[in-house]
This record gives C-alpha cells, structure tokens and sequence, in this order.
C-alpha cells in the first residue's frame, strides 16, 4: 500500500472494546478513517483517491477486519460506496468530493425498501432502509428504490443525500458487529436532483457516464460484484484473529479434566492446522479474484462477462464460508471460556456469525448464480 495505515490498525485494536460498547464508530476512530485514506483506496485520483489496485481492498480490510470487526464493516462499506459514487457523472462526483476529497459514503442497496416518483429536477424519495452500516458517521447516504409506480429492476436506481437529509432511527441492537452502527434510516418525500441519481445499469461495468474508465480502467468493473470482495475481506480478517486468538489462549491453558497442556493434544493439533490453512487460504483467494477481475479491465479493456461478473461473487461466498468454516473449528476446540462475555474469542466469533449473514455470504443464491453461467444460463441477479 503506497499509505502506511499501521498507526489505524493499532488505534482499531486498541478501541475494539470501546468502539462495541460506544454502538457505532468512535468519532476519533472517524477522524483518522477519513485522513488516513483507507476509504479513498478505490477512489479516483482525480477526486483525492488512490485509484486502486483492486487488491489492495483485501489487503487493507483483512488487517482492519482483524483489528475490530465492526470497524472493519463500517470502513469496507465506506470504500466501496466511494467506489460506487465514482460511477457517476462529474456533477455528482463534485458535489460529494468537490469540497471535501474525504467524506464517507454510507449505503444500503435494497430497492424494495424504497420508492420514488420523477418530480421536475429530479426525483421525490421514500422509503425506509434497514442495515445502513456506518450511517451515523458518514457524510454521504446512498439509498436505493424502485420507482412507486412501475417498481422492479429496470426502475431500479441510486440516491446520493447528505446525512443530514435523511433521519437515522437507532435500532441496531445485536449479537456481533454491536459497534458498526448499522441502524435504519427513513425519508419521506425528499427531494434528490437528478445529478445525484443513477440508474442501476450504470453501475454494471462498461463505459458508463461517469467516464472514470477513461483514465482507468479499474472503473470498468461492475460495483456490485466488488462489493462482495471487500465485504468478504473484513470478515475473513475477523476469522484470521479468531485463530491468533485461539493460539495466544491455547498456548497457557490446561484442561481441567486431564490437567494435560490442551497443545500437547494431538486432535487440538491437527483441527487447529486445518482451520488455520483454511483461514490463510481464503485471503489467497480473495487476493486472486481481485487480481483475475482487474485484469479484465487492464489487460482486455473490457467489462466482465457475465459468467465473470458470477465467478467473482461466487469466490468471494466461497472465500467468506471458508472462512466461517474455519472459526467454528476453532470455537468448537476452543472449551468453556470462550462461552463467557468477557471473553475476546467470544466476541470476535459473533462478529465473525454477524458478518456470515450477509447476502454476499449466502451460499444458495451466490453459487447458484455462477452455477448457472457456467451451464450457459442466463444471470439471474440482475445487479451483477
């Protein structure tokens, strides 16, 4: 990374308790999200942003995630919706980068919770969106709706409001990722100017107007299909951390049955070394699929097919599954104290349980998606 965000991981780490108990980011965790760059990583350079590469997400996010997963969940959310914003015409990227190259993009894209109705200008929005990761100390909010009388995909588009403009409702109240602050937020006839609004298909890759593409082809990527890298990213840091975790505990502990050190079990051995080399393994793969889908667009100066498009998603699912596969080996070794509530293990598990209910973690329609093209059959995720 051409940033050192060392002096980031360290403060994440440190405050991980602190930033559970505060519910939503610290505001001195924002403060140094927002001058240390990591949020801009796919950013244009045009606009204050490092421009990519694509790996560097997994790179970033994966020691982020390990650091605090909740922060780790409200920083990918925050790059990727820059990475998003980039897709749009000059006069929306100036309104949300103009004056300040580090504000934070917040988002949630379900259009089903939201509609809208074309008003001189622009559009009047409604809607009220769960799961909006990081609202409360963003700058931006993005939102998405279906147009109130004609809902469905081809109405499907994007909303770009100041956070003042939209009401935050505290409702996130969970069993992992307590401090993400991932609350709801609502409008009620809101009005958005047409130049901060997208259709959905601008956001698929290829020449879109934003134009970004021109000066690199990063921006000829599909959004949605990067989101599931950098999502992925975070959670399989917090799996990573839950097996240094482990290892630290494993290290000084005895069982209390046998009064034998737990690491002289071979059975602890050999289900640890696999839940390890099965937690490195998934960044490996992260890390391919970044590299594979940039160069799509650097070596062919091309968008993804659809097949691709699918094959990224569906290495992603498979990177972030693997990676909860690993960490309920290591909870079911872990023993008892893990149970408790001061336990680190413990909390770092139901982050790690929070994060694998992500759509983009969902086995069924992910792999059923790639299943499908690899057969030949149309896409059927229409975001993709």
């Amino acid at each position: 990374m051409p940033v050192d965000f060392e002096p980031l991981y360290q403060e994440l780490r440190n405050r991980r308790a602190e930033t559970s108990a505060n519910r939503k980011m610290l505001p001195e965790i924002r403060g140094q999200v927002r001058e240390s760059g990591v949020a801009r990583i796919l950013q244009p350079r045009g606009h204050g942003g490092a421009g990519g590469p694509l790996r560097d997400i997994v790179a970033a996010l994966t020691q982020i995630g390990a650091a605090c997963g909740s922060s780790g969940w409200v920083i990918a959310q925050y790059v990727l919706h820059n990475y998003m914003v980039s897709q749009w015409p000059a006069e929306g990227r100036d309104a949300v980068w103009g004056k300040d190259p580090k504000a934070l993009v917040a988002g949630i894209l379900v259009p089903s919770m939201g509609n809208y109705e074309v008003v001189d200008g622009g559009y009047s929005v409604s809607g009220r969106w769960q799961w909006v990761t990081g609202v409360d100390t963003c700058d931006w909010c993005m939102v998405t709706a279906y147009e109130q009388d004609n809902p469905g995909p081809e109405t499907h588009r994007h909303f770009l409001l100041p956070r003042e403009q939209v009401d935050i409702l505290d409702t996130w109240y969970a069993i992992g990722l307590k401090g993400s602050g991932t609350n709801d937020v609502e409008l009620k006839q809101v009005f958005v100017p047409s130049y901060l609004s997208l259709a959905m298909a601008e956001l698929r890759g290829g020449e879109s107007s934003g134009g970004q593409w021109r000066d690199n082809q990063l921006y000829l990527l599909p959004s949605y299909s990067i989101f599931g890298l950098g999502i992925t990213s975070g959670a399989v840091g917090i799996a990573r951390e839950i097996a240094t975790e482990y290892n630290a505990i494993v290290s000084k502990k005895a069982s209390v049955m046998s009064e034998q050190r737990v690491a002289d079990f071979s059975s602890q051995q050999i289900k640890f070394a696999e839940a390890k080399c099965a937690a490195d393994s998934a960044v490996e793969i992260l890390r391919f699929a970044a590299d594979e889908f940039l160069s799509i667009a650097t070596q062919e100066a091309r968008a993804p097919t659809d097949l691709e498009r699918a094959r990224c998603r569906a290495l992603a699912t498979f990177a972030g599954n693997t990676a909860m596969d690993s960490s309920k080996t290591v909870w079911d070794i872990s023993g008892a104290l893990s149970v408790l509530s001061s336990s680190v293990l413990g909390g770092l598990y139901t982050d790690l349980i929070v994060a694998n209910q992500h759509f983009t973690q969902n086995k069924d329609p992910n792999f059923k998606s790639y299943g499908r093209t690899l057969y030949g059959l149309p896409l059927d995720n229409p975001t993709l």
